[in-house]
């Protein structure tokens, strides 16, 4: 089984900035680099042109508000999201309350958690899949991904092509121009080139 992520983000102890009151997207940027450039729940990768990326409220304000104990621009609180990820979970929140993520196998897992890896995993093809009951419940109920599985699986695909090509352009420029091994490398980028670029077409066509 393939992870559903390379690596765990973690959120940085003192973020630059120190907003208050509503102004909890200021931490946008902090987010964006602690969260690896990916959506926290989903892990895409945001250089692509298929949505915008949000600052979302791991424990929802519906619940927090009212008792004060959190504010709405806790750095803790906060995860780097795609609208996607972040339009479905909303306010979905089973115990209704702040200090309880779950309950009877509903419920959440800060992604920041190294936990959060072991309720999915990645197909093949890249697609995403639950491993436990809680995350059957996350995979379907709170992100959706069983309806967005063709958009998960190009993104991903896109992603590991991405890093690929760069890697074989890190290796070409040490080579000697017009030796064997500088044209198998490029023969190799043109060929993932090829890929990334039909991946990407669809990518386009699949988000209109």
């Amino acid at each position: 089984m393939i992870p559903i992520r390379d690596k765990v983000p973690k959120r940085r102890l003192e973020p630059t900035r120190k907003p208050t009151g509503d102004k909890w997207s200021q931490h946008k940027s902090d987010l964006r680099e602690d969260f690896n450039c990916r959506c926290g729940y989903c892990d895409s990768y945001d250089g692509f042109r298929h949505t915008y990326f949000e600052v979302d409220h791991f424990i929802p304000k519906d619940f927090f508000g009212p008792l004060g104990n959190i504010s709405l621009t806790e750095y803790n609180n906060l995860v780097y999201s795609c609208k996607f990820c972040n339009n479905a979970k909303l306010a979905k929140w089973p115990s209704q309350r702040e200090d309880i993520y779950q309950i009877n196998n509903e419920g959440f897992v800060d992604p920041t958690d190294d936990d959060y890896n072991s309720h999915f995993y990645r197909t093949k093809d890249g697609g995403i899949m639950w491993k436990t009951d809680l995350g059957k419940w996350m995979f379907s109920k709170a992100f959706k991904f069983d309806e967005r599985q063709n958009g998960i699986k190009i993104l991903w695909n896109l992603n590991r092509l991405r890093n690929i090509i760069e890697k074989l352009t890190e290796f070409i420029v040490q080579c000697d121009e017009g030796s064997k091994e500088y044209g198998e490398i490029e023969a190799k980028r043109k060929e993932f080139g090829i890929e990334y670029f039909s991946y990407h077409q669809e990518l386009m066509e699949y988000y209109g």
